[in-house]
């Protein structure tokens, strides 16, 4: 999801245009766009069957039978050319324009109709690549249209990304007989090295005035190449602000993650490297008031020394408005200053002892680094309620969670720390989960 926000800006026009009256509709064949070494000088192939093209009133219509005027591309810093046999064709760049950040770029049997009120292209094939970025995505459509058509104010007719950020559409192209693009993303963070990858079928990607939503399906996602997430099918809508008048992706993404709604899903966490599965099966994801609520019907972690299942969850959870939800890291340290948890039942088993042993009835509450706990467990045969009182934070240095043990209360008025412990290793299995006197170190 976090990653379709770039890909969306990338997909606009190849160019931003300087003040013009501009119309176009293009029947391609395939472009081919490779940036000169210098950045100046021929820079790829259009073919194409027909063009229609009025610039300020001068209009073109070409219909490019045997192929008479399959193009030579050429770039200046402020300029995109066409060269023929019969001669050239341009349109004057705005300083920094968006095609001065493109390496590469491929259309592939492809139909763009560009003009005062809309931005329509649709193709088979389109590939691109930058300095951070690698996109492919296979029978697409993408529209944006004048916010005038929907009756809002504002917005000039050849603002091309004031329009997209107030109305846009990006799903599957009906043309080639499916409502569902395929995408495929690779990215890479120059800041941190981490690497990205993203794919997914796209039902749709909507942005109106006010609103953000998608619907993906089949998506996975990896990370550096051992952290995996997998989910059948992705429904959310989100905030958007509705005086955004550009493509600002930073705000479209932190409105939207500070505002959201996710419908139950089920989705798959792998860690090659730690060698864990999380398999969650989601009820519902709502962010809104700074508060993330999450209800988990059922999730179980795996790794070589256990299984620990998880029932029945609630998670109310304080979140500020710049930590991103969709680093885990970032969510647990706002967790730790408020966060209200109830959770059905905790059960862990090992490989040499199916049945195990389980936590009920757990209710944890965190306020400014003081947590309390309560819980059924079973001490001596007997189910029993048993009460924690402890610090929590989280170590972003060791990626860890702490929880330090300062009081407890046990049946028949037992108050040790140290029998408490005991117990909670009998369990609470994991090789994620350790035990040192009264602290106990959970890593992420």
């Amino acid at each position: 999801m976090k990653k379709l926000f770039p890909f969306l800006i990338m997909l606009m026009p190849l160019v931003s245009f300087a003040e013009t009256k501009l119309s176009a509709d293009l029947t391609i064949d395939s472009l081919r766009f490779q940036r000169p070494v210098k950045g100046v000088g021929k820079a790829g192939t259009l073919i194409f069957k027909n063009a229609n093209v009025n610039n300020n009133g001068i209009i073109l219509n070409i219909n490019n039978v045997n192929n008479f005027f399959d193009s030579q591309i050429f770039i200046r810093p402020t300029f995109l050319g066409f060269t023929t046999q019969f001669g050239n064709y341009g349109f004057t760049l705005e300083d920094g324009s968006l095609l001065g950040t493109i390496n590469t770029l491929e259309l592939t049997n492809s139909k763009l109709i560009l003009d005062e009120t809309q931005l329509n292209l649709a193709g088979e094939h389109v590939a691109y690549v930058d300095a951070e970025n690698s996109i492919n995505m296979k029978n697409f459509r993408l529209y944006c249209q004048t916010p005038v058509l929907e009756g809002t104010p504002g917005g000039s007719s050849n603002d091309i990304m004031a329009n997209c950020a107030s109305y846009l559409t990006l799903n599957g192209s009906y043309a080639l007989a499916n409502d569902t693009a395929i995408l495929e993303y690779k990215g890479l963070n120059t800041l941190t090295g981490d690497k990205t990858t993203l794919k997914s079928n796209v039902k749709s990607f909507d942005i109106r005035k006010d609103k953000l939503s998608f619907k993906l399906d089949q998506t996975e996602t990896v990370s550096n190449g051992t952290y995996i997430i997998k989910a059948s099918q992705v429904v959310a809508d989100c905030a958007k602000d509705p005086a955004l008048k550009d493509l600002n992706i930073e705000k479209l993404q932190k409105d939207c993650l500070n505002k959201i709604k996710v419908a139950p899903m089920k989705a798959n966490l792998i860690d090659n490297e730690a060698k864990s599965k999380f398999d969650l099966d989601i009820k519902d994801i709502t962010v809104q008031d700074k508060i993330v609520y999450l209800s988990l019907n059922n999730g179980a972690l795996s790794d070589p020394a256990s299984t620990t299942f998880i029932n029945d969850m609630l998670l109310n959870c304080k979140k500020e408005t710049d930590t991103d939800l969709l680093e885990l890291n970032q969510v647990l340290k706002d967790c730790t200053t408020y966060a209200r948890i109830s959770i059905g039942e905790i059960k862990t088993t090992k490989p040499d002892d199916k049945k195990g042993s389980s936590i009920k009835k757990i209710a944890i509450s965190s306020s400014a680094g003081d947590l309390i706990v309560q819980a059924d467990v079973k001490i001596l045969g007997f189910n029993s309620r048993v009460s924690i009182y402890g610090l929590v934070n989280f170590n972003e240095t060791k990626n860890e969670l702490v929880i330090t043990v300062t009081d407890t209360k046990l049946p028949l008025g037992f108050t040790s720390v140290s029998m408490l412990m005991y117990f909670l290793k009998r369990s609470l299995i994991s090789k994620d989960i350790k035990y040192n006197k009264n602290v106990i170190t959970i890593a992420m």
